[in-house]
């Protein structure tokens, strides 16, 4: 329940619409990048220092590259 509520979140949709359409691998890959996301956090209270908040960051020339190579590579 959490993991549809967080996906809906994430994607701006009513939870029902998570749950009718989302497929196991989705849910594989938010429970992993969960779990990647909790061990980045503990890695770095460890160390004593703050997140970086533009760590996920793209900017607009940067996804325009990465659509340029996937419509080539078509």
């Amino acid at each position: 329940m959490i993991t549809i509520g967080r996906m809906a979140e994430k994607y701006g949709v009513l939870p029902h619409v998570v749950e009718q359409n989302a497929t196991t691998y989705d849910f594989m890959i938010t429970d992993v990048l969960a779990a990647y996301d909790s061990y980045q956090m503990a890695k770095t209270k460890a160390k004593g220092t703050a997140p970086d908040p533009n760590a996920y960051k793209i900017n607009q020339d940067q996804l325009q590259t990465i659509l340029q190579k996937g419509k080539q590579n078509k």
